[in-house]
């Protein structure tokens, strides 16, 4: 447990940091309010030794973080090294001296970022640099609100320091370490959530996004026979073969953008589940309203027929919302309701066409229209964290009008590979590159594949790079997930920690629903020497290095779970 105390005014906004820390670490941390307090503070604001020493009477330990008014998001951060990477600081490192403090972390640029020291006799820890504000800024969008939007109409990006990697992923990280560290030399139990389902290392989101799903109408077909032949002038038969052959295949139900079968082998070979985005296909939508828009050159009896394929396979579908669906709770509503009265199924989550997006009207349509998650908010022409962080996030805190929804941000979509000038492997590096900083944050890799880009003439290599990337996924042991179900992941986590009552030696949840294969631990360095009992379910524990990991089956949500250790 941990309590949070603002000591400076005008930080209200940390509740948005105190609500997306809390359950990315899957530690109990809340704004102190009064009444029983934990063992360790997190005081933010003014740290100065008279405000510390204050809190240094009333709390076993306390670790300070400095608010800093004027604290931009510098264009070249400093870094600290993790065990596989390399993490950047998207805040200012101050000079912050306190006297019988020594230094704990260093930035691999030389500069003091983590200090060690008492307040009185109590260990105290000291930030110095304000990574609370900045991950609010980057986490609420603020820093897009200045960039402009493109001709489409959408944000263009943060700078590059901020969303080349997950650097609120690894703010987090380190200060959940911190915590760590000071219960670890309290010698107190640490109480807390494994991240992801069964304490996975890290989640893989696959998604699909449906715009097209015939290759070769009739008009199409006779325009690029019309251009191949041509090129016979110019001895390029070749090209008038493989054209030729590919519409002959499509005509016998083989149509390169319909791909949903290879798919679904590839990825349920190596356990995989994924989540595809179909736009809504009968009606009005059968006619574009812009050019981009999507519509489905196929009878809707065949796409109704793949997509509950596609449930019964397990997938999920979800809505790739078009139009002017992105700006309007009402436009939006009339897509879902479309949907779900034709196919009779619930949908739950939306992808916008184009990844259109406007702060302040997007998430707020999607919540309205009761939507659980979004997962627009990536990249066309680059891979990367665009709120910079590796995981699902809450855009806003609970008293929003849109406080429910949940962010599953995008980091790579295959339609880079078109903005590669012919540098394919170096696109794969890139791509590698961001997938390795989403591993060394324990964190969400989500993957956009388009079924019609692993044609190769549309993208090529694409193909090629999905079927070595799904291996390597299984063999790190990636989570699986579809788009509901790290929505639902996320906010269970949230209303466990938030219904965790804590005692003496005592941790107990009750009136939430507990959901499958989620861990809890409890760190110690004496762990082996400490002996627990569990009330209210059956289940399995092992002891790895200084935790206890307890997997408990089936839990009433009445009785609850209580841990208790003894004696």
């Amino acid at each position: 447990m941990i309590d949070l105390i603002l000591t400076s005014p005008g930080e209200g906004p940390a509740t948005l940091f105190t609500r997306n820390f809390r359950v990315h670490a899957g530690i109990p941390v809340g704004l102190y309010e009064g009444g029983p307090r934990a063992p360790v503070v997190l005081v933010y604001g003014d740290i100065s030794p008279e405000v510390l020493a204050y809190f240094g009477e009333h709390y076993e330990a306390v670790i300070g973080v400095p608010s800093i008014d004027n604290d931009g998001i510098p264009e070249d951060p400093f870094h600290y090294e993790t065990m596989t990477v390399k993490a950047p600081i998207l805040a200012r490192v101050q000079n912050v001296r306190r006297e019988g403090f020594h230094l704990l972390i260093r930035t691999s640029e030389g500069d003091p970022l983590v200090l060690e020291g008492l307040t009185g006799k109590k260990p105290t820890i000291l930030f110095t640099a304000d990574l609370i504000k900045s991950t609010i800024r980057i986490l609420s969008g603020e820093l897009e609100r200045n960039t402009g939007q493109d001709r489409f109409g959408r944000h263009n990006p943060a700078p590059e320091s901020v969303i080349y990697a997950p650097g609120v992923s690894f703010h987090f990280n380190l200060i959940e370490n911190i915590i760590h560290y000071i219960y670890k030399k309290l010698g107190l139990p640490l109480f807390f959530l494994p991240r992801w389902p069964k304490s996975a290392p890290l989640a893989l989101f696959l998604s699909h996004d449906v715009d097209v799903v015939r290759k070769w109408t009739l008009k199409r077909s006779l325009q690029e026979l019309g251009k191949d032949a041509f090129g016979l002038f110019r001895l390029q038969g070749k090209q008038l073969w493989e054209t030729a052959s590919s519409i002959a295949n499509a005509v016998r139900g083989r149509d390169p953008y319909w791909m949903f079968d290879e798919l679904q082998f590839m990825e349920h070979g190596h356990g995989f589940s994924s989540t595809w985005f179909f736009a809504p296909f009968s009606g009005e939508y059968r006619k574009r309203e812009h050019d981009f828009d999507p519509v489905y050159r196929r009878k809707g009896a065949e796409i109704t027929a793949m997509i509950r394929r596609l449930v019964d396979d397990g997938c999920e579908i979800a809505l790739h919302g078009t139009r002017r669906a992105f700006l309007d709770a009402g436009v939006l509503r009339k897509q879902i309701e479309s949907f779900e009265s034709r196919l009779g199924i619930s949908i739950r989550g939306v992808r916008h066409h184009y990844l259109m997006f406007r702060h302040g009207q997007t998430l707020e349509a999607a919540s309205a229209c009761g939507l659980l998650y979004d997962t627009t908010l990536g990249f066309s022409d680059r891979p990367g964290f665009r709120n910079g962080i590796a995981a699902p996030f809450f855009p806003y805190p609970v008293s929003h009008p849109a406080g429910s929804i949940v962010e599953l941000p995008l980091v790579f979509m295959d339609g880079v590979f078109l903005y590669t000038g012919g540098d394919y492997e170096g696109m794969c590096r890139r791509v590698t590159e961001s997938y390795l900083y989403a591993k060394a944050a324990g964190g969400m890799f989500s993957i956009l594949v388009h079924p019609g880009n692993l044609d190769d003439t549309e993208v090529g290599g694409l193909a090629k790079f999905y079927r070595s990337f799904l291996p390597r996924c299984r063999l790190d042991r990636a989570c699986s997930m579809t788009g509901s179900n790290l929505a639902r992941w996320w906010t269970a986590r949230e209303r466990v920690l938030k219904a965790l009552e804590y005692g003496d030696n005592t941790w107990r949840i009750r009136g939430v629903d507990i959901p499958e294969n989620m861990d809890f631990v409890i760190f110690a360095p004496d762990i082996r020497r400490m002996k627990f009992s569990i009330e209210g379910a059956t289940g399995s524990s092992e002891v790895n290095h200084e935790k206890l990991i307890i997997r408990p089956h089936r839990v009433d949500p009445e009785k609850g779970l209580i841990f208790i250790r003894k004696n």
